[in-house]
């Protein structure tokens, strides 16, 4: 199935990274230079688990993107790590990098993503999704 760009609508071309043991095939935009990664992709090439855990486990139900998922046609949601705001689908958990953010994110450090922030917290909270980590007030309280 060919797919394309949620910013620019030109075609993907899939291209093989290599990420230590991984070969990752990403779907890459010429005309815009963003990338698509489907679910499990982004913690192959960061090595970064609560930055995977953001983009699955953790991924509440808002959407304040105006992407659409190239993978499943799914609305996409933007989120932040460590000041990067990317897009993810709310369906498939594919993301969405804009140029310069694989290589932002890869720099990550997943001690800097081991909590979530209070915007986090509350989206998880009104989705009805559980709150990680002891509960809203455990976390409200530092206990």
């Amino acid at each position: 199935m060919q797919r394309d760009c949620p910013r620019c609508w030109q075609p993907l071309a899939a291209e093989k990274q290599k990420r230590g043991l991984w070969n990752v095939t990403v779907d890459l935009c010429s005309g815009c230079g963003g990338l698509f990664l489907d679910r499990g992709e982004l913690l192959r090439l960061t090595g970064n688990r609560p930055l995977h855990h953001l983009t699955t486990k953790h991924l509440g139900i808002d959407s304040d993107s105006q992407l659409l998922c190239p993978g499943c046609g799914g609305i996409m949601d933007a989120e932040h790590a460590a000041g990067i705001e990317f897009d993810v689908c709310l369906s498939c958990s594919g993301v969405w990098l804009d140029p310069g953010e694989l290589e932002a994110l890869q720099a990550v450090d997943a001690a800097e993503l081991k909590e979530l922030s209070p915007e986090k917290l509350a989206e998880l909270y009104d989705a009805g999704q559980a709150v990680p980590g002891g509960g809203l007030l455990a976390w409200l309280f530092r206990r």
